[in-house]
């Protein structure tokens, strides 16, 4: 993921210190542009990337599109999307090797754009994505969903099951969104159910 310095790295210092992480930007921030430095200063496990060429140094190179080998299946205790599968054109099968690699009991972060993103990615990611396709389809526990503004300026706002709601809970924002969800993989026995947008469950 990449992370450079923005223009709120005060604001970013001074919101990790009211979570007990006191840190300087040069704790936060590497000359690469990348993420590990940051993960690292707030507490996450060693990371390891994946990605479909070595150019950016990956640990692991594979293609998203297509379904992973034996050697990544079930070895993983947390996987992070900071805006990886958008960019994947099979999404589904990003999301399939997803679940593939994550063993009984991991954690699953995504955070994509949701709206506002025209352009930037194959897809913007909706709602039904964590209720529709990992809760009610495959049984994981949607431990959160929620979607924050790209400036960052507003308050998160809690994105609740839409199944059930007129128009599967559609909603208009008036800046550019990340969508933030948060899902853990539970036992399962059998094939996943059939994935219905929460709009047509009951056609």
């Amino acid at each position: 993921m990449h992370f450079r310095r923005p223009r709120w790295t005060p604001r970013l210092i001074k919101a990790l210190a009211r979570q007990g992480v006191i840190v300087t930007a040069e704790d936060l921030f590497q000359e690469d542009g990348f993420c590990e430095r940051y993960l690292s200063a707030i507490g996450w496990p060693p990371l390891q990337s994946l990605d479909f060429s070595d150019i950016e140094g990956a640990e692991f190179i594979h293609d998203l599109s297509e379904p992973v080998g034996d050697d990544l299946k079930g070895r993983f205790d947390l996987i992070y999307d900071g805006g990886t599968t958008e960019h994947v054109f099979d999404i589904a099968q990003s999301f399939r090797n997803v679940d593939a690699m994550l063993a009984e009991g991991g954690i699953f972060v995504s955070n994509v754009g949701t709206d506002g993103w025209f352009g930037h990615g194959f897809y913007q990611v909706g709602p039904d994505i964590p209720w529709r396709y990992w809760g009610a389809s495959l049984g994981y526990e949607v431990l959160g969903v929620w979607t924050f503004s790209r400036a960052g300026w507003d308050e998160p706002r809690v994105i609740t099951d839409p199944t059930g709601m007129p128009r599967g809970a559609e909603h208009r924002y008036d800046v550019p969104q990340f969508i933030n969800y948060v899902v853990r993989k539970m036992p399962r026995s059998g094939p996943p159910n059939p994935v219905i947008q929460s709009h047509y469950v009951n056609y």
